[in-house]
């Protein structure tokens, strides 16, 4: 999957994940080893076919130092994944396929889970 910036430059990931009453809630930091092992399989994310519904349920937020880089919202179950943010570019300002049935894909989505349960 696209990533507007190499994440190298990345150095802090907020998880946001549902709350129970369907907003956003920040659930984990994840800074430095961390942030880079979740962008790394980002990064590695591959090429699905979208379906329709697009509800996503969690998301990543990427900083650098104290300067916010990007969004990515993520639907596991319609393969969509929104990206977002002032270091994104313009055509690539939508929303992404990818496989959500992937192990790639199963990782991420149990990272992401298991920093909703921390």
């Amino acid at each position: 999957m696209f990533l507007p910036v190499p994440h190298e430059r990345v150095e802090l990931v907020e998880v946001l994940g549902p709350d129970g009453t369907g907003d956003d809630q920040l659930v984990a930091i994840w800074e430095a080893d961390e942030a880079q092992a979740a962008l790394t399989l980002v990064a590695g994310l591959p090429e699905g076919e979208l379906k329709r519904c697009f509800i996503p349920v969690w998301k990543i937020r990427a900083h650098s130092g104290t300067r916010f880089l990007f969004e990515i919202s993520f639907c596991f179950r319609c393969h969509g994944a929104r990206l977002r943010g002032p270091a994104v570019p313009p055509e690539q300002d939508t929303i992404h396929a990818f496989d959500s049935e992937d192990s790639t894909s199963r990782e991420l989505l149990a990272r992401l889970k298991a920093a909703g349960q921390s």
